[in-house]
């Protein structure tokens, strides 16, 4: 290895003597394995994370969790964050109840999880995709419509793709199941943001089965992307997409969180306890004055549906 000096401020040497002394480490030690790991994560990441020591005991990793999302807080002051979602009888296959193309299906199963994840304050990281069809035909063009959808968020699909495939049998249904995993500074977590007097506001309108494709087309859906755009503005709180609970079930839960009442509004034309199928809706708790920021922000059908009490 090459020999490098380097020139810290006081603040940061006592910091690092703090943690050689704490896991019996030496100080360039320390920091070695900081500039590694920081190197490795921001290639991935493209945010600046404190130095870790990786000694973490199980006992030590807090679990808590939020609809399909699990978060696991590491006493390093990181998280890691889990989302999942699954899909069966959808496809293109004989006895599939609802017909959709594997890319479809990928894409759907891909935004669904990544929206689940990013709306914590997560970065995804990996995709784990267990497939009960075979590799080809189906399988590939199910991974081809997740690739697409990864894309749009900046990330390399040949790194965060991860798949099995069943190919031992001949199957006539599809079955398929995604999990992700993302990594997040536990303080930028958004989760128990929302706070007093916070309206809940709905973005896209509930959509299931051959409804969704013809509302995507016409923007009627929320997507991926507007979570991404939701997680830059301070102004957004807490940020839920809504699957098959429906929004007033997701919405008591927001308010549940954070040990808040709701008023719930009745909204023509909304049906507030209808499944939301892939994520179709995304709820966010904002101030009742930035109502105007939020709809020039996202040009989709936008309604408010509650308040905190």
């Amino acid at each position: 290895m090459d020999i490098i000096n380097v020139r810290l401020p006081d603040k940061v040497t006592s910091e690092v003597d703090k943690l050689a002394e704490k896991h019996s480490l030496t100080r360039s030690e320390v920091i070695r394995q900081a500039l590694t790991i920081y190197l490795h994560l921001t290639e991935n990441v493209g945010t600046m994370l404190r130095p870790i020591v990786f000694q973490v005991k199980p006992a030590q990793i807090g679990y808590s969790r939020r609809g399909d999302v699990t978060i696991l807080k590491m006493p390093t002051g990181h998280a890691i964050v889990v989302g999942s979602t699954s899909a069966g009888a959808v496809g293109s296959k004989e006895k599939d109840k609802v017909k959709v193309s594997g890319r479809v299906l990928g894409k759907f199963l891909a935004r669904v999880a990544l929206m689940d994840v990013t709306a914590t304050g997560a970065f995804p990281l990996l995709l784990s995709v267990t497939l009960g069809v075979e590799k080809e035909p189906t399988g590939n063009e199910i991974i081809e419509g997740m690739k697409r959808e990864v894309i749009t968020i900046g990330l390399d699909p040949n790194q965060v793709i991860m798949e099995n495939t069943e190919d031992n049998f001949e199957t006539e249904q599809t079955g398929a199941g995604l999990t992700v995993v993302g990594l997040a500074n536990e303080n930028e977590l958004r989760i128990g943001k929302t706070m007093p007097g916070d309206l809940i506001v709905a973005i896209g309108r509930p959509k299931i089965g051959n409804e969704v494709i013809p509302a995507e087309v016409k923007g009627e859906i929320a997507d991926l992307k507007n979570i991404t755009q939701l997680t830059q503005k301070k102004y957004v709180h807490d940020i839920s997409p809504v699957g098959s609970l429906g929004i007033a079930t997701e919405a008591r839960m927001m308010a549940h969180g954070v040990g808040r009442h709701l008023k719930l509004y009745d909204v023509p034309g909304l049906d507030l306890n209808k499944t939301a199928g892939p994520a179709t809706v995304v709820l966010v708790t904002i101030g009742k004055d930035r109502l105007e920021d939020l709809t020039a922000l996202i040009p989709k059908p936008i309604n408010i549906v509650g308040e905190i009490l």
